[in-house]
């Protein structure tokens, strides 16, 4: 900080206060970074503990574990949102200082029980779980030995602190959207594997959407198994009519959409719940992955820097707000008529 201040003409202090993000000394970070300053995590650690008369870590390292059945399951995660939670926390991870180390929950198909006596005897005490898999457990760590996040929808008997996507807000502001564009015959399609593990959020942001606009008539939603079930995708279109397809599998789902001879947009739309970036061709929500893993670090360094181990008796969840990106996958404002 003595030399930052130096090269600024400024005081310490003010040093002090620019790299705790004053918001009126950004000049002063914005040095800081550029002479490859990085903040001590451990020594942050340490004086926050002091002034607070409470126990330090041994060290800044942040376990990211991996609930998927394989070893490199998050890293080559089908959907790109999830592999960018992952890359969002490493990279956050580093900005604040901390070291960040892998772990795969199932190596050796040890039990959880024995997983946390590794990660204990590693000195690690806070812990950066994974998006678990639809239809696996949630894990059952010796919760009360570390500070721990679950980049996962929360979960209905865990008391676990949980960052999310706003999956309700986000299927709210698809519809919306879709109804500036003369859309009137929302279908939300989803997998089956989708009911329990968001616990119907998305569904519930249609049936509130439908609730708000008058003019507004919901299909019934389509559950597939898998996203290449055209026939199941085929039937449900003939019976339900809808014209435009809302879906967290908009990639994936546009292809067989076109094999099946629909004109997108021109005889249906097709709108996104989890797009994979904002320069897709589909519409709809971008997540931002990486927001959201990066999200999870920042709660778990607070979580540690506050000495907070174990379950609380009250679950929180924070949830990131989707943005939504245009497209050429729906009709533009007002070129729509109603149907």
């Amino acid at each position: 900080m003595r030399q930052i201040a130096e090269r600024a003409g400024v005081t310490q202090a003010t040093v002090s206060m620019a790299l705790a993000n004053h918001p009126r000394i950004s000049r002063i970070r914005a040095l800081a970074e550029r002479m490859g300053y990085r903040p001590n995590a451990y020594l942050s650690v340490l004086m926050r503990a002091r002034r607070r008369r409470r126990p330090v870590p041994d060290r800044p390292v942040l376990a990211l574990v991996s609930p998927f059945p394989t070893e490199d399951g998050w890293r080559s995660a089908p959907a790109p949102t999830v592999r960018q939670m992952r890359e969002g926390a490493m990279e956050r991870a580093a900005e604040r200082g901390y070291d960040a180390q892998e772990f795969w929950l199932h190596r050796d198909e040890m039990d959880n029980q024995r997983f946390s006596e590794i990660l204990r005897s590693r000195g690690i005490q806070g812990v950066l779980v994974g998006p678990v898999p639809a239809g696996a457990p949630a894990p059952q760590l010796a919760w009360e030995h570390f500070a721990s996040v679950c980049l996962s929808p929360p979960f209905a008997n865990l008391t676990l602190m949980t960052v999310c996507n706003d999956h309700y807000f986000s299927c709210l502001r698809v519809v919306q959207e879709c109804h500036q564009r003369g859309y009137r015959r929302p279908g939300l399609v989803l997998l089956h594997s989708h009911q329990g593990r968001f616990h119907g959020r998305w569904e519930a942001g249609l049936l509130f959407a439908q609730r708000q606009l008058a003019d507004v008539d919901a299909t019934e939603p389509l559950f597939l198994g898998e996203w290449d079930d055209a026939a199941a995708l085929a039937a449900w279109a003939e019976r339900e009519r809808p014209d435009v397809v809302i879906t967290p599998g908009a990639e994936t789902l546009l292809p067989v959409m076109l094999s099946l001879g629909w004109g997108v947009p021109g005889t249906i739309g097709l709108a996104g719940l989890g797009l994979s970036s904002r320069e897709q061709r589909c519409a709809g929500i971008f997540q931002n992955g990486r927001l959201i893993g990066a999200t999870g670090v920042d709660a778990l360094i607070a979580m540690m820097e506050r000495n907070e181990r174990g379950l609380p008796e009250q679950a929180r969840t924070l949830m990131v707000e989707g943005i939504w990106h245009g497209g050429d996958t729906l009709r533009s404002a007002g070129d729509g008529a109603v149907r």
